[in-house]
């Protein structure tokens, strides 16, 4: 009643709906513009020093290469063994300019700290892969790096909650909805037991695998379908680029295999973020449910071995009083029930029902 007075008093003010869907938004806003400004700070203070590095180096190989040049066309300027020096220097020259980004083929280079370059950084960063192709240098980037991770990295964590949480709702929320029509074919397959009066603990167990191995068959299709995706796109095999996304979703980040250093396209490295951000969202929701579904199968194991201990405990009571000759009619077919019982146990556990000691039960 008091939130319908306060709507017809303030209407403009937004239901508690909106405000959560508007806060989710700007929080995913936020994030967007941290890593777009913290792309083009850390492009501001490293691409200066790579610029006059790649020409140091550039300008050093090419008269490196003039002086060899000069010396092999003039043999008369020294001999052999000078012409061997100068190779031998030229080498090393050439080795370095390389490793710092000159091409090797027509001595050019391509500039690392672009705008699209240093925001994929920033996203190695927030989401802690660390691939390390590409660094800070400088003192002021390398300390703008310590501070925008200290901010950045549990903002990212933020997001990567919340997305989590409204995936696994909608999981949940599909698997409501189709779970009557998914079952039967599961069934019918032999990947979901039928439900049974007598096998209940079993069904409990089977539908617990069931999941966990459904949600690790969702996980592979997810990378199967980056790896298509990058194997395409950068040129190598399905293998290839399904062990980078598999590294990447770990967090690993090896940094042997990168996205878009051998392309321009500004689309094709904010598809690789999207997907690298969804995807590790992807990979911890299933991996929380496949780790919650071990833990509700282990309980379960748990439950059905202190049944098993209670049921010997009892029979053994029964039997001592049946010896006595104090057992009745009603105690007598309780005692062949249990007997029966934990002959099937006996027989469905097979070695592992020996090892339910009695003594391990906590009473």
């Amino acid at each position: 009643k008091r939130n319908k007075i306060l709507a017809a008093m303030l209407p403009w003010v937004p239901s508690d709906r909106v405000r959560q869907v508007l806060s989710r938004i700007g929080l995913y806003l936020g994030l967007i513009l941290y890593a777009a400004v913290g792309g083009k700070i850390f492009q501001e203070l490293e691409s200066p020093s790579e610029l006059a590095s790649l020409q140091s180096h550039q300008t050093l190989l090419m008269n490196e290469r003039e002086i060899f040049l000069h010396s092999a066309v003039n043999s008369s300027c020294g001999g052999m063994e000078s012409l061997s020096l100068l190779l031998r220097h030229y080498e090393v020259v050439l080795a370095e300019a390389v490793n710092a980004g000159i091409s090797a083929a027509d001595h050019n280079y391509t500039v690392s700290w672009d705008y699209t370059q240093s925001v994929f950084f920033t996203t190695t960063i927030l989401t802690t892969i660390g691939y390390g192709n590409i660094s800070p240098v400088t003192f002021p980037g390398r300390l703008f790096c310590i501070f925008f991770a200290i901010i950045g990295i549990p903002f990212t964590l933020s997001v990567l909650t919340d997305l989590g949480q409204i995936l696994a709702t909608i999981v949940s929320k599909v698997w409501k909805q189709y779970k009557e029509k998914v079952k039967p074919v599961l069934e019918k397959y032999k990947i979901l037991k039928a439900p049974t009066w007598d096998k209940e603990e079993d069904i409990g167990l089977s539908n617990n695998l069931a999941i966990a191995l459904g949600s690790l068959l969702i996980l592979i299709c997810f990378l199967s379908i980056g790896a298509y995706f990058f194997s395409i796109c950068e040129h190598i095999t399905f293998f290839d680029a399904f062990y980078f996304c598999f590294i990447t979703m770990t967090t690993i980040g090896f940094g042997d295999i990168v996205p878009g250093l051998n392309t321009d396209a500004a689309a094709y490295m904010l598809l690789s973020t999207v997907y690298i951000i969804v995807g590790m969202t992807v990979f911890t929701t299933i991996i929380e449910i496949v780790r919650r579904q071990y833990e509700e199968s282990w309980r379960k194991m748990q439950q059905i071995k202190i049944q098993i201990q209670a049921q010997i405990r009892l029979a053994d009571s029964l039997a001592k009083v049946g010896a006595q000759g104090g057992l009745d009619e009603a105690g007598t077919k309780e005692l062949e029930t249990i007997r029966a019982n934990l002959v099937k146990q006996k027989v469905k556990l097979g070695k592992e029902f020996d090892n339910f000691a009695v003594e391990e039960a906590d009473w």
